[in-house]
């Protein structure tokens, strides 16, 4: 009786944290998943989007993450055919241990006689005299029949049919979505690959090798997601130790606080009592430090860990067709963790001294002095260093190529290849870096590049994982590091004009309009939001959260340099008045802001730089050529398209 109480109470806890509904907390009835990869019944989510059932958006219950809806129907959200079988069987084992063996009743006829088995391929527990016709049926004979007592025991282990569940084809009801397309990155049919994805633009592989290659990009997400993990883990154990050494020398610096005081204390009784609350008041500021700290980053290991236990059980329970039809999601999660970073507090907070004095108490000091000391130097070291100059080091006319025309955008990958767009020939053309023997020579090669599925290319960008996303009409193009096409995406369906983009450290890509507006889209090509901007968006970066973008064409009275926020607060809107009019923008590694701006005095155009809070400093390339898009290298290089040429930057001390 103990041991059945004890599998009892087992069972109800498997079933309280993994088998009901977060919503209507009851078992999950037609389980349904959002993008998050988190489950709900379907009927919770229907009655979830149906308080707001214009938004074609549904935020999760559990992490509020946004999931968009095809033609704002519930019903096109996928089913967690894994969770479904799990409830499934967890329903049958939990029915054998109610049952004890004696209790189950005949789900095959209506005798109401006690069952004795179980039938797999039908589904039912049923008695002698149904296993007996299973067994005299022709029909029926080739059924697999399990008794209770070997589900009971473990000796036979019950699993659901609907984990061999093979999804049919939304367009053609009889076929099996059997051919992954790499391109679309979707699961297809067979007549669905020949009449939307013959073409050679489209890679069709079969399911093992589509889940393999899955499978081994699922592996390499996971690893970096883990190894974020370590490095959060290690902040929050380096912040304890800190911790530790404040608490330490905190109880010592009190300690000695009063031991001096002890001498002088019909003197200085109120010094002793002043200092005593300094030190206390530096020590509770500091602690809130700490604890903040230690509670963001456990907030995020939290979420981590909960994330890949999804991941990897997602990854252990689903069939190669769910995980295959999940892998864009799978990615996109798995990509956002391996972004995360722990918050570190800095050691000096740990520092707590009290220096004695002859004639009086002391003082406190609250920093290493002498550290301190050597970073002022090193300070003023670094302020002597930011007085630099630049210098032309490399410049590349028309490539050796006689139809390139107009470079009028730039952009540069971890390697430092740049890879530049030819507006008026539609053409892409990259400077591959070489080692030269000469170092007097040019140390970049230039290519014509040609890349397929490209007709009217107007803008283009590089990430932070080297892939190239480039304006097509009105679609958004992204290549891998070899040019070859990864995935593609709408922008707006109106008749709108996309004149330039970017991508920020978290794969959230901005793309700029003439008409005046900038418009936030997820990795996956998902619209985040559009919002309105004072000007037309010519060009423009993104950096921690923030948009800064210029505009060609502004009126006199309107010469100004614009960052916003993603929402579309206003952020800074400065004056450029040291110029007529300001073309590309990018943002160095500090945040510094470099623009380059036509000068209507001396007839051509430079490149200045402002502070990221919108401050100008002052010119830093007084000559450029004539100056469209602007982009920094990784080795800090500054690269110019100039119309005919292309030309490459260096800072020099001065």
């Amino acid at each position: 009786m103990a041991a059945s109480t004890t599998v009892h109470s087992v069972l109800d806890k498997i079933s309280k944290d993994h088998l009901e509904c977060p919503i209507c907390t009851n078992r999950f009835i037609n389980p349904t998943m959002l993008d998050c990869l988190h489950s709900f019944c379907f009927t919770c989510l229907k009655e979830l989007h149906q308080q707001d059932p214009n938004n074609s958006i549904l935020l999760c219950p559990l992490c509020r993450k946004k999931t968009t809806l095809e033609d704002n129907k519930v019903d096109s959200l996928p089913k967690d055919f894994k969770l479904n079988a799990l409830v499934d069987e967890f329903t049958v084992q939990e029915q054998l241990m109610e049952g004890h063996g004696s209790e189950v009743k005949c789900q095959a006829c209506k005798r109401d006689h006690t069952a004795v088995s179980r039938c797999i391929d039908c589904e039912h527990f049923i008695c002698q005299e149904c296993q007996q016709a299973h067994q005299h049926m022709a029909i029926l004979e080739s059924h697999t029949i399990y008794s209770l007592a070997q589900l009971q025991s473990g000796v036979v282990t019950y699993r659901s049919k609907i984990r061999e569940y093979i999804p049919k084809c939304g367009k053609h009801s009889d076929q099996t979505l059997n051919i992954y397309c790499n391109t679309c990155q979707k699961l297809e049919c067979t007549t669905c690959t020949v009449l939307d994805h013959g073409n050679p633009k489209h890679d069709l592989i079969g399911i093992p090798e589509a889940l393999d290659k899955c499978k081994q990009e699922v592996t390499e997400l996971v690893a970096k997601a883990e190894k974020c993990k370590a490095d959060i883990q290690t902040a929050m154990e380096q912040a304890s130790e800190s911790r530790k050494k404040l608490e330490s020398s905190y109880a010592e610096t009190s300690m000695k606080i009063s031991l001096k005081a002890a001498k002088e204390r019909a003197k200085i009784t109120e010094k002793e009592k002043q200092l005593k609350q300094e030190a206390e008041s530096v020590y509770k500021d500091r602690v809130q430090t700490f604890e903040t700290a230690e509670a963001t980053n456990t907030k995020e290991v939290t979420q981590v860990e909960h994330k890949l236990d999804e991941v990897n059980q997602f990854m252990t329970q689903a069939s190669s067709h769910e995980i295959l039809d999940f892998k864009l999601k799978l990615i996109n999660n798995l990509d956002e963790l391996t972004k995360k970073q722990g918050e570190n507090v800095s050691d000096r907070l740990s520092f707590l001294e009290f220096e004695e004095y002859e004639r009086s108490v002391g003082r406190l000091v609250l920093e290493d002095e002498q550290q301190a000391k050597a970073e002022v130097q090193a300070k003023e070291h670094e302020t002597i260093n930011t007085k630099q100059k630049w210098k032309l080091k490399e410049s590349f006319s028309q490539f050796g190529f006689t139809e390139f025309k107009t470079g009028e955008f730039v952009a540069a990958f971890s390697d430092s290849e740049i890879v530049v767009l030819d507006i008026d020939h539609n053409s892409l053309f990259a400077l591959k870096p070489q080692v030269a023997a000469d170092t007097s020579q040019s140390t970049h090669c230039p290519q014509k590049l040609k890349l397929k599925g490209l007709s009217e290319p107007s803008a283009l960008t590089v990430d932070n994982n080297d892939h190239l996303y480039v304006i097509d009409n009105l679609e958004v193009k992204v290549f891998n590091r070899k040019y070859m096409l990864h995935h593609q995406f709408q922008l707006s369906k109106r008749k709108l004009s996309p004149s330039c983009l970017a991508v920020d450290e978290n794969n959230l890509i901005a793309v700029g309009y003439s008409e005046g507006l900038i418009s936030l889209y997820n990795p996956d090509g998902s619209l985040i939001r559009t919002f309105f901007t004072p000007v037309r968006v010519d060009y423009l970066t993104l950096y921690k959260e923030r948009i800064i973008y210029s505009s060609i064409y502004c009126s006199n009275t309107d010469k100004h340099l614009h960052s916003v926020d993603y929402q579309g607060g206003k952020v800074f809107s400065v004056d450029t008045d040291q110029s007529e009019s300001s073309y590309g923008v990018c943002c160095d590694k500090d945040g510094s802001i470099f623009v380059a701006q036509y000068n209507g005095t001396t007839q051509n155009n430079r490149i200045c730089k402002y502070s990221p809070d919108g401050k100008y400093i002052g010119c830093v390339i007084e000559d450029c050529g004539n100056a469209w898009d602007i982009t920094f290298t990784p080795t800090s290089n500054l690269v110019v398209a100039a119309g005919e040429s292309v030309n490459i930057f260096q800072v020099v001390s001065q």
